[in-house]
């Protein structure tokens, strides 16, 4: 007899049955677990102590001092009362809880508003904006910042449908980036700004890094030298954090310390660049907009007169450059509320600063304290067991998450016999949430980095499961998208010498040091498309060629639209002599070609391309055997820092291994207070299911890992379910 004689059908029937018949809820799991010997005999004492110098033990004293003064304040629930809603087109006392309506109303004195994960902050910053207007505020006179222009799209949209008023679109809304872009350019000329700067990203700050390196001859063998990107985090950090070259060295990269006059001098020659090719960086912005606020009094009052009422979303984000900005412009008449969770900042890698948020009550003594601790996301189960993993901080303020929400999913922790076992045992669980109807892009893997979802992405293509890995190359990263956005460039801001080290590489016998040439003669002629100095080099026709396109280019009888075909249809046969597949790559064009017709003017869309870039990636995926057509999305893979503001429901982390999650590289109690916030991020983007997943150990090229993750150590055993495989 075959195999197919021994399957038990009855089971199989069981099975179809159980799709088609309502699903009984599971019985709720017992809030005791019976812990393996292994995990209840580890404890705190097991895991190193980090080190506390006495100055940073100041610091937390003093962060703790400032959060638990904020407890003993009421929130202003008097001022509900005075307030007749019925005379309002919107019905704010109905459409938000009492926490959030005090965020709403309080208008007139500065707020800070704590919204937990999940609480509907967004919620209260889009009803703030509609009772504003309500209330007869110019709506010219509000300001949102956020940290994607989506989100402020999205929030304006919303306020527009609340109010069914077209007037919300002169609120200014955008990320800090885009604000300070828009405002420089309009004052340039009070600020002493060439009005036709254009805007470069990090790439392209990287390439200038790498040309300067070049030039100064620290590209030799002979001695090893960081690479572009390295130096750039380093400068960039600086600036955010308000830091020197040396300081920044001496505490984050100290294997560089023999280094830092040579890297001082780099960002002295690319200072000096960049001024004199008219070109920002994306720290310029921030660093101009906040020298001008302070050394500018006719400039700052203008701001403060023109933004009378603030709002900052994930104020918890904002660097040190950030916050003075929006002091400095709030600093008149502090009508200024800053929206975010000190428990939700995760980027200090990028100069991120976590005090701004909890030392705003010590600016604004005066400010209301709002704290949003109802949650719509989460079941209490997984509530519970966030709450925990946040007690144990040493720094931020203490909240309390809860929610009406009482589904019965406790947060199950998974430990797996080896990286391949875990993998196994997440895709079983997928198939299995597939099979009661649970959309794929409803469900997420988390990781603390990249690789740890290497076994996992074997396993899942192996099984079939898709899934798309959040991430790989942007559409402005493609390098024909940026050469021809580097013409488009050139048209607006001749002396972008960034651009031309570009495009010249497009014409034979131009080397490094006749671009450099080619690019001081434009300088120095006034931003001149002639090139007549060169018209005994062999390569004169070719370039004549390109000056010829870029002087029509620039014609403003052309709209934006017309000027990307001119250069389209010059650049496609040097596309062609280069890549076999430029017929694919010239489809992106067109794509460039029909994102353009939605901008009138040539340096908005130029500032948007470098500061919010179209959101098309190229993204590493399986190819999927199951048919799509069946699936509703594919399975998403993720980072926990590019996982923030989203939500699935049901979230896997794995490697949950103490020196894979968190990271080893957690060097003191503050890095490590970082690390404990991003595996709160990572939990808290579940809504019904979380599974935390960890190997029995892992080696690493020079460590050896095996411990459980020490966040999981101190939270309360009876929040989660141990699955011991």
């Amino acid at each position: 007899m075959g195999s197919e004689g021994n399957i038990n059908r009855e089971e199989l029937l069981n099975k179809f049955l159980s799709r088609i018949t309502p699903r009984e809820p599971d019985p709720l799991p017992a809030r005791t677990t019976s812990l393996p010997e292994s995990f209840r005999a580890i404890s705190a004492a097991d895991y190193p102590a980090l080190p506390v110098s006495t100055e940073l033990e100041m610091k937390i004293r003093h962060l703790q001092t400032i959060a638990l003064s904020i407890e003993k304040r009421k929130q202003k629930s008097s001022l509900v009362k005075k307030i007749d809603f019925t005379k309002f087109r919107v019905n704010y006392s109905l459409s938000l809880n009492s926490a959030q309506l005090t965020g709403v109303i309080s208008i007139d004195r500065p707020v800070l508003c704590i919204a937990g994960a999940g609480s509907g902050k967004t919620r209260v910053i889009v009803h703030r904006v509609s009772y504003l207007i309500e209330t007869g505020v110019d709506p010219q006179s509000i300001l949102l910042l956020t940290f994607t222009r989506k989100a402020a799209l999205e929030m304006l949209q919303r306020v527009e449908t609340l109010l069914h008023d077209k007037n919300v679109g002169k609120v200014t809304g955008g990320t800090f980036h885009s604000f300070a872009s828009y405002v420089l350019r309009k004052y340039a000329n009070l600020i002493g700004l060439p009005p036709n700067f254009t805007i470069v990203d990090t790439s392209d700050s990287e390439d200038i890094i790498d040309l300067i390196r070049t030039e100064l001859k620290y590209n030799t063998k002979d001695r090893k030298f960081p690479k572009k990107g390295r130096i750039y985090d380093i400068i960039s950090y600086s600036r955010n954090k308000q830091s020197t070259i040396r300081e920044i060295i001496l505490k984050q990269f100290t294997g560089l310390e023999d280094r830092i006059g040579d890297i001082e001098l780099i960002f002295s020659a690319y200072t000096r660049y960049k001024t004199a090719s008219h070109i920002l960086d994306f720290d310029d912005l921030m660093e101009v907009l906040n020298e001008s606020l302070k050394t500018n009094r006719k400039f700052r009052e203008i701001m403060q007169e023109t933004y009378q009422y603030i709002m900052v979303d994930e104020f918890q984000d904002t660097n040190a450059v950030q916050n003075e900005i929006v002091q400095r412009i709030a600093a008149k008449h502090r009508r200024i509320m800053v929206v975010g969770d000190d428990s939700q900042s995760i980027y200090a890698f990028r100069g991120a600063d976590y005090e701004n948020i909890l030392r705003f009550p010590e600016v604004y003594p005066e400010c209301t304290v709002v704290k949003i601790e109802e949650n719509y996301r989460s079941n209490q189960y997984i509530l519970d067991f966030t709450n925990n993993i946040i007690r144990n901080a040493r720094i931020g303020y203490r909240k309390k998450l809860f929610t009406r929400n009482q589904n019965y999913h406790m947060p199950v922790v998974h430990r797996a016999y080896d990286q391949e076992d875990e993998a196994v045992f997440i895709a079983d669980r997928i198939l299995e949430l597939r099979e009661s109807g649970i959309p794929m892009n409803q469900i997420a893997v988390l990781n603390r980095a990249d690789w740890h979802n290497r076994y996992i992405q074997a396993e899942l293509s192996k099984r079939g499961i898709p899934y798309v890995v959040v991430g790989g190359f942007r559409f402005n990263e493609r390098m024909h998208v940026r050469d021809v956005v580097a013409f488009l460039r050139l048209t607006f801001n001749p002396s972008d010498a960034v651009a031309w080290h570009r495009v010249l590489k497009y014409i034979g016998g131009v080397g490094q040091v006749t671009a450099s040439h080619v690019i001081s003669t434009i300088q120095d002629s006034g931003n001149q498309f002639t090139f007549q100095e060169f018209r005994k080099k062999k390569f004169f026709d070719e370039l004549y060629d390109m000056g010829l396109m870029l002087s029509k280019a620039s014609q403003p009888v052309y709209a934006l639209t017309q000027k990307i075909e001119i250069i389209r249809d010059f650049y496609e046969p040097l596309l062609k002599a280069r890549e076999d597949d430029y017929l694919q790559r010239m489809q992106d064009i067109d794509v460039l070609v029909d994102l353009s017709k939605k901008y009138k003017n040539l340096d908005r869309f130029l500032s948007d391309f470098a500061l919010d870039p179209p959101s098309r990636r190229v993204a590493d995926q399986s190819t999927p055997l199951i048919d799509e057509g069946e699936e509703s999305g594919k399975i998403t893979i993720s980072t926990v820092h590019s996982a923030k503001g989203l939500e699935w429901y049901a979230v896997f982390i794995p490697h949950a291994l103490d020196g894979m999650f968190p990271s080893n590289r957690a060097s003191d109690i503050e890095e490590m207070e970082e690390e404990r916030r991003l595996f709160y991020v990572a939990c808290s983007r579940a809504k019904e299911e979380l599974y935390i997943t960890l190997p029995r150990n892992i080696y690493s090229y020079d460590a050896f890992f095996h411990l459980p993750s020490r966040f999981l150590i101190e939270t309360d055993k009876n929040t989660f379910v141990l699955d011991n495989g």
